[in-house]
């Protein structure tokens, strides 16, 4: 073999390695949508469990008679295990605000009576701390934050033994920065719901109701009714960094998607596990199902199961996107950025890389 052949043998194994390290780092741009991947369970299998990210981390507390804290890393694929609450409790609101994870009312161990305990858990020191309690004790709601203000819409409370539960339509208020409780317009309908927030509003989807929630003006109006009526369902809204604004509902048997721009609803693919009173999560646009129970007479299966969701369109940032208002707990350099950093400097390399070999080259038949 001469000298040219060498190099040049060399040179398609440089590239190969190089294009081979591209597609690692741009993987997540080119994931399947409507797709699923299934990752490491949970340690602690659990139903009514209430999930929350931070810092690109995600945090399964609480559920079934546990206050077990329970830490999962997308980009290693690994949990962890952190400080548990301060009780045990399930069906509580949880929401996240600069960094912080609230964790509001709740139904306690047993099963019996509602909470109106403020639990509120730092990442970043492994810790639990008590706030302002809610006026309302409730359980089964859901809380979302809008400018730094956390919004507890709705829920029930037990009426008495053997009485049964009842719905309430109330909206509740709390403001971190001065740990106080204000009163909204209350919500027209008090069923079983599921929220998410795109835009500073609140969507509230229950049955067959979208009812929408603007915290600029505190009024109500609805949306279009989902397919499938919700019911003992899980609910997270992709941001429009990585995938268009969505909200991906999962009532146990479809998923379902509705689109705020559009106020229209349609299917995408449910989960590979089917089950209830499951958690959902979003981490970088990618939705991550968690948990979950069935049903059996005289039995309840619990999951530790945590799958993968690609939504719609991922890889396109919405073009109506702007950035949050919400402070990062930490300064972060979004994936996308690195990416095409490194995409950047690899191509770099390979120019520089073959302008040398060119060079020799020219060099090599002008000595000849």
């Amino acid at each position: 073999m001469d000298v040219g052949d060498s190099m040049m043998k060399r040179s398609m194994t440089l590239v190969a390695f190089l294009l081979a390290i591209l597609l690692l780092i741009l993987y997540p741009a080119v994931l399947a949508e409507d797709s699923w991947a299934s990752k490491v369970q949970m340690p602690t299998a659990r139903g009514y469990l209430r999930v929350a990210a931070v810092n690109e981390k995600i945090y399964a507390i609480g559920g079934g008679n546990l206050g077990v804290n329970e830490e999962y890393d997308p980009a290693t694929d690994t949990w962890a295990t952190k400080a548990s609450m301060p009780d045990d409790q399930a069906c509580f609101g949880i929401v996240v605000c600069q960094g912080k994870i609230y964790c509001i009312g709740g139904m306690p161990t047993g099963f019996s009576g509602a909470s109106d305990t403020n639990r509120v858990y730092d990442p970043v020191t492994d810790s639990w701390v008590t706030k302002s309690p809610i006026p309302t004790g409730r359980y089964g709601f859901h809380a979302n934050v809008v400018n730094g203000k956390i919004y507890c819409i709705g829920g029930v409370r037990s009426v008495g033994y053997n009485q049964g539960e009842e719905e309430l339509n109330v909206t509740e208020v709390y403001n971190p920065a001065s740990d106080t409780w204000s009163s909204g317009v209350p919500m027209p309908n008090s069923a079983g719901y599921v929220s998410a927030v795109i835009d500073d509003k609140i969507f509230v989807i229950g049955g067959l109701i979208t009812q929408i929630y603007e915290t600029k003006t505190d009024t109500w109006s609805t949306g279009a009714p989902p397919i499938e009526s919700i019911g003992d369902a899980a609910a997270a809204a992709t941001t429009g960094v990585k995938a268009p604004k969505r909200i991906y509902v999962y009532n146990g048997n479809s998923l379902q998607v509705y689109d705020p721009q559009t106020d229209s609803w349609s299917f995408a693919t449910p989960p590979p596990t089917r089950r209830s009173n499951l958690g959902i999560a979003v981490v970088d646009d990618l939705l991550y199902f968690i948990g979950g129970q069935n049903q059996r007479p005289f039995i309840i299966d619990y999951y530790a199961t945590n799958e993968q969701y690609t939504p719609f369109g991922y890889g396109t940032p919405d073009p109506t996107y702007t950035p949050s208002t919400e402070p990062e707990p930490f300064p972060t350099v979004p994936v996308a950025a690195v990416s095409g950093a490194s995409a950047v400097a690899i191509g770099a390399g390979l120019i520089v890389y073959f302008k040398k070999i060119k060079t020799r080259k020219t060099k090599t038949a002008v000595t000849a």
